[in-house]
């Protein structure tokens, strides 16, 4: 009977354990103050292309029996002309973000910051083209000319739990 008793017990833990989950979302959004780059007639920018964007932060598992059943975090970044992450910071403030820093937010912030300086990217670039030749998205041309830049970008990250498991799903424009 103790031993019935313990095994309908044990499946009632792991059922429980089971119908809970997490849920993690990252938006591209615009930096606040963020510098426009002028372009030239004859000039093309090719934005940065991001080579994982699946590699998401997991939802705190410290956070999971007691943290916010919903979370935004809010990071500004810079990619380098190599395409890697060279500077990443929590941002506050504006519509997207949270107005300032939260300590209930700290432990999303750190896993968000570390995964993004995880991220590969393809450079940015501006594309120049001579006289006569047609502007393409491939830089191609003769005499045509690719310069790789650094670019700003930022990002919200929405994390939500659902009975102390925490949940990550894309959303749209990330």
């Amino acid at each position: 009977m103790m031993r019935g008793l313990t095994l309908l017990a044990a499946l009632a833990l792991c059922a429980c354990a089971g119908s809970r989950s997490t849920q993690v979302g990252a938006s591209m959004i615009l930096p606040p103050q963020a510098r426009t780059m002028k372009m030239e007639q004859q000039q093309l920018f090719l934005m940065a292309n991001h080579l994982n964007p699946d590699h998401l932060p997991d939802y705190p598992a410290a956070q999971l029996a007691a943290g916010p059943e919903k979370a935004r975090v809010c990071v500004d970044l810079v990619v380098s002309e190599a395409g890697e992450v060279i500077w990443a910071v929590p941002l506050h403030g504006g519509p997207d973000c949270p107005a300032a820093a939260e300590p209930a937010l700290a432990a999303f912030e750190q896993a968000v910051l570390a995964t993004v300086r995880e991220w590969q990217f393809t450079a940015a670039a501006v594309c120049t083209f001579p006289p006569g030749i047609e502007k393409n998205e491939d830089c191609e041309g003769e005499g045509v000319t690719e310069r790789q830049v650094p670019l700003r970008m930022a990002f919200t990250f929405d994390f939500s739990r659902r009975e102390g498991r925490g949940r990550f799903a894309r959303s749209a424009g990330g």
